[in-house]
């Protein structure tokens, strides 16, 4: 932690006390969390543990040309991915800006407008002559809304989010639309697979490494995919074509941000409580709102504004009256302090914080003092290093619930995502955190964490090969 020598002690104390984690309370929640993890296999509670229809993780011999697709809040991107064996791969792709119109407009047209763009790449980017005809391009679609997912190809949309409207194709196959809107352009296509980016994450960084068996992304949200034995996933009903699997496994994607809604394990003061009921699902993804980016940042700003309203920061003059939520503008409002702000603040490494009071003058037109910014910068210091701790809870159950450490190879942990990536210390803390779980010998000899590989692009561009090897085709 930076210093805090001109910040008051009394503040300091209290946001310690409150944002405190102790390494006794390591061993609990992280059986909690094993515990949830079970149920999730076994019952449609807590924690939703969904069988995704793969069922096995690539080798890295896997040879190919595949196309994939990731639509996602803001951008389409299609890819060819050449898959060359050695876990080597190169990778093609272009990005298309979804409009508003788009959005808003009926999913029919969304669709068709993606099968535009398609036939644009294939014409542009795909000119390999082994394709075409009766042989088709597999394609794998990365598609980062809610489905009910009855196949490897088959996924019924439930609902839009990130501003999409497409009432019209609500309840129905999302694989199904698309392939129909490909076909009525003669393309030699075949969508054969949909998962979500962090299945995408978990086989991308596995063709690249093998022996990883767990993906996760610590970004603005927060997940995780790993493999599972068939065996204990028990709730998959007999009639369902994922009741068996050839391999004797299946991955899971364990949408584990909902870990402790219902249990409540996880560590929670005033403003965690005041972030969870004023967000758009009070008492749902608790764990993703104590780790996430979009999370930890809006709790930064929710701290930061309290401290103000209280007369503890961007006081002026001797009076020591608080500042209104009139004077301190963007700061009073929600989601107006994100996880690039809060990363440039802990990254100033300055004596007199300049670069905090500089953000903080042009972003809120606010004047800091020295002890205004060393407070600034501990508030952000304490709740990121609080998650990546609680970060390391998760990646320490699963790995204690599958035996990992037992096994002769090291264990691989694929992450991605912005926090883990570039957010300043995040990586350390967490690392830090699976030494106190375990130990510092253990991890170094047994644990890798490595950046994963593109998820969405190669992610989905194996699922496609699994799912044609699956059917005895070629890719």
């Amino acid at each position: 932690m930076s210093s805090t020598a001109n910040a008051s002690p009394e503040v300091i104390s209290k946001l310690t006390k409150d944002f405190a984690f102790p390494i006794s309370a390591y061993d609990g929640l992280v059986d909690q969390f094993i515990s949830e993890l079970h149920e999730g296999l076994n019952y449609e509670q807590k924690m939703p543990m969904i069988p995704t229809f793969v069922y096995e993780l690539p080798t890295g011999e896997e040879k190919g040309v595949i196309l994939s697709l990731d639509l996602g809040g803001t951008n389409l991107r299609v890819c060819r991915t050449t898959l060359s064996g050695g876990g080597n791969f190169e990778i093609i792709h272009k990005k298309w800006t979804i409009s508003d119109a788009l959005k808003k407009g009926p999913g029919s047209e969304l669709f068709a407008w993606i099968a535009d763009r398609i036939e644009e790449f294939l014409a542009s980017d795909c000119h390999d002559p082994t394709h075409g005809g009766d042989r088709k391009y597999p394609l794998g679609m990365t598609f980062s809304f809610p489905c009910e997912q009855l196949d490897i190809n088959v996924g019924k949309l439930l609902n839009w989010t990130k501003g999409f409207h497409g009432k019209d194709v609500l309840g129905k196959d999302v694989v199904k639309i698309l392939q129909d809107c490909i076909d009525a352009k003669n393309l030699p296509i075949s969508v054969n697979a949909l998962i979500n980016d962090t299945v995408g994450t978990l086989l991308a960084t596995t063709y690249k490494h093998p022996g990883c068996e767990v993906g996760i992304i610590f970004g603005t949200g927060t997940n995780c995919a790993y493999l599972e034995d068939q065996s204990q996933i028990t709730k998959i009903r007999p009639d369902a074509p994922n009741f068996t699997s050839h391999t004797g496994h299946q991955i899971i994607n364990t949408e584990w941000g909902a870990f402790g809604n219902i249990s409540g394990a996880l560590p929670s003061n005033d403003y965690d409580r005041y972030l969870d009921s004023h967000s758009s699902q009070p008492g749902k993804q608790r764990y993703e709102k104590v780790v996430s980016g979009l999370y930890i940042s809006e709790l930064a700003r929710i701290v930061l504004h309290d401290l103000a309203k209280h007369g503890k920061l961007f006081v002026e003059d001797a009076t020591g009256a608080p500042k209104t939520d009139a004077e301190l503008g963007n700061l009073a409002i929600k989601e107006r302090f994100d996880g690039a702000m809060m990363g440039g603040i802990e990254a100033d490494t300055s004596a007199d914080l300049q670069a905090v009071g500089n953000h903080f003058q042009s972003s809120y037109n606010l004047k800091t003092s020295q002890g205004d910014r060393e407070t600034i910068k501990y508030v952000c210091q304490l709740i990121s290093a609080r998650a990546a701790r609680l970060s390391s809870v998760g990646i320490a159950a699963l790995i204690k619930k599958r035996e990992l450490l037992s096994k002769p190879h090291k264990v691989i942990v694929g992450i991605d995502g912005s926090l883990f990536n570039k957010y300043p210390h995040f990586r350390q803390h967490l690392e830090g955190a699976l030494n106190e779980i375990f130990d510092a010998a253990t991890v170094s000899a047994k644990i890798s964490l490595i950046n994963a590989e593109d998820g969405s692009g190669v992610g989905g561009a194996i699922a496609a090969y699994l799912a044609c090897k699956a059917l005895g085709l070629q890719a």
